[in-house]
């Protein structure tokens, strides 16, 4: 009976926080996340004031645990492609595929982060996260096999992977996650051939 009770105290816990998510990302679309009072968040998820103090300090914490629980799933899923590929996954299509179709799921979230909602230091940690996982593979390399400085290579791919997620988003993702996969990694990895050694072979 003590395991019941728990599971629903846990469940209820995580209902009222996915209220109170989806009430943020609804207001901060709405207004802006500068505009959004915590009265403004309890009221959309129709909820008290105390229940909201229960679960968060401020509307800041309430963003940065959002924002860390969707980053924390993406890297999760992505993170064993990403183990022996010389540039951190961009190699193939499907780590491409995995992170679109997240951002589909998540695409309000997304336009927060990438828009500078509340969320502008999110998406510097973010490219800074990207960046630092294809260096640290591309420190990996054989000597010789680069032909510019890796932490200029790993910060112009994560760059351009982010840059085109937040143009997708802007822009009502026009092509589907999976056509978007497809040609992120085209461009993306074609645009680094002429100089990174890929599988020993490098386009001149």
């Amino acid at each position: 009976m003590g395991i019941e009770m728990d599971e629903k105290i846990d469940r209820r816990k995580q209902r009222t926080r996915r209220m109170l998510r989806e009430a943020l990302v609804s207001l901060i679309l709405e207004r802006g996340y500068e505009a959004v009072t915590i009265q403004d968040i309890t009221e959309r998820a129709d909820l008290r004031r105390a229940t909201f103090y229960l679960h968060y300090k401020d509307k800041d914490e309430l963003l940065m645990t959002m924002l860390q629980e969707t980053m924390d799933a993406l890297i999760r899923e992505i993170e064993p492609m990403l183990r022996g590929d010389v540039l951190a996954g961009k190699t193939q299509v499907e780590p491409f595929r995995v992170t679109f179709q997240h951002v589909a799921e998540n695409a309000n979230l997304y336009r927060i982060i990438l828009g500078g909602q509340g969320g502008g230091m999110v998406a510097q940690r973010i490219r800074a996260y990207l960046a630092a996982l294809i260096l640290n593979n591309l420190r990996a390399a054989p000597a010789g096999s680069l032909a510019i400085p890796a932490d200029v290579i790993a910060n112009h791919l994560a760059g351009a992977e982010m840059g085109l997620i937040a143009w997708w988003l802007e822009s009502g993702q026009p092509y589907p996650a999976d056509a978007m996969a497809q040609m992120a990694h085209r461009l993306i990895l074609r645009g680094v051939l002429d100089v990174v050694e890929v599988n020993g072979a490098r386009k001149g």
